[in-house]
């Protein structure tokens, strides 16, 4: 039996049918297939940027800086890290070998740690920054209470030790002057003994700055004694082409010995008129932080270099030509009565500035 052309074709066109349907069928799954795995991309991207966006919000809720570096350039770096500034603690430690140690960036101070990351990640390196500058400040103000302590009692050994001979001095000038002499001896006697006495008041001046001071406390408006004492000293601090600025954010009242802060007070301007050589400024703050009343002396004077500001308090530490080196010596003791404490931030060419922290409470 012949088929036709016909049927053949028909059945062609059937058969073609049949598999376009087949086909579309396997695309149609195949479609849903691919929006299903589509889908589920798009849900692990999802997941991926959650995991990333936790990620980031845990580094940056951690106070410590954290940046990962690779080579020289910086890949990450968090917002702890990007406020104190550690573009310019990484540059300081670029060629350093070390692992770990405190940098000192500004006017803080900065624990860094440094490793390898591993796990395909060769070639970058986690930094950590911890801001430890109360820290370094409060180990400074120790170690220099102590020393101070340490001098303190040495000068007032030396000083008994230096009393005991000059009594018997004056002893035996008493005994020199009541014998007969020529009245020409006499006059010599008395200018020993003049000696002697200038001797004994100098060593009772050491042995009163070395001594706990006892303090009259009285309530009052610390800022009355800062404007008092800036009434008093204006014409010298004027007189020198100086200006002074002073802000006042906290006008309580505090406990405290009015005479010997207003001692406290006239140092400090002072010393900061003899640091400007020019016309300057010198800036007086008082506000309160933390339970103290912080009063921030300020002057943009030749300012001194570390190793200096280490040493200020030292007695006979003096960078002057006059003077014996007592006065921030007795300034640091009096502050220090007061359960208080002292701060100094300087730079070459920069000025000083000297923070005085009082207690705003009574201590007992």
């Amino acid at each position: 039996m012949v088929i036709s052309e016909t049927e053949l074709l028909k059945d062609a066109f059937s058969e073609f049918a049949k598999a376009s349907d087949s086909i579309i069928n396997y695309y149609n799954v195949l479609e849903a297939q691919i929006r299903l795995l589509k889908e589920e991309v798009e849900n692990k991207n999802k997941e991926l940027e959650r995991a990333k966006e936790y990620l980031h919000n845990i580094l940056d809720s951690i106070p410590m800086g954290i940046a990962v570096l690779d080579q020289k350039s910086i890949s990450f770096i968090n917002k702890a890290a990007e406020r104190i500034d550690s573009n310019r603690i990484i540059d300081s430690l670029n060629g350093s070998r070390d692992k770990s140690g405190i940098v000192k960036n500004g006017k803080g101070y900065y624990r860094w740690k440094k490793d390898t990351l591993q796990n395909g990640f060769n070639g970058k390196e986690v930094l950590i920054i911890e801001d430890v500058t109360e820290f370094e400040k409060m180990k400074e103000r120790l170690d220099r209470d102590e020393r101070l302590k340490a001098m303190g009692e040495m000068a007032a050994r030396i000083a008994h030790e230096i009393k005991n001979p000059l009594g018997s001095m004056v002893l035996f000038l008493s005994m020199l002057s009541d014998s007969k002499m020529r009245s020409k001896d006499k006059k010599y006697v008395e200018y020993i003994r003049f000696g002697v006495q200038t001797i004994d008041r100098i060593i009772n001046n050491i042995l009163s700055y070395t001594r706990p001071k006892t303090l009259v406390l009285k309530e009052d408006r610390i800022t009355k004694v800062i404007e008092e004492i800036l009434e008093f000293m204006m014409p010298s601090i004027t007189s020198r082409n100086i200006d002074v600025h002073y802000r006042v954010d906290f006008s309580g009242t505090c406990f405290f010995d009015p005479d010997m802060m207003k001692l406290v007070f006239m140092n400090f301007l002072s010393n900061a008129m003899d640091a400007i050589k020019d016309k300057g400024l010198i800036k007086i703050d008082v506000k309160e932080e933390q339970g103290y009343i912080v009063i921030a002396i300020s002057d943009n004077g030749i300012g001194m270099p570390d190793e200096t500001r280490k040493n200020i308090f030292n007695p006979f530490f003096t960078t002057k030509d006059k003077g014996v080196g007592l006065g921030l010596f007795i300034v640091h003791n009096i502050v220090h009565a007061h359960n208080g404490y002292i701060e100094v931030e300087s730079q070459e060419g920069m000025g000083t500035t000297f923070f005085v922290y009082l207690p705003k409470d009574r201590q007992q």
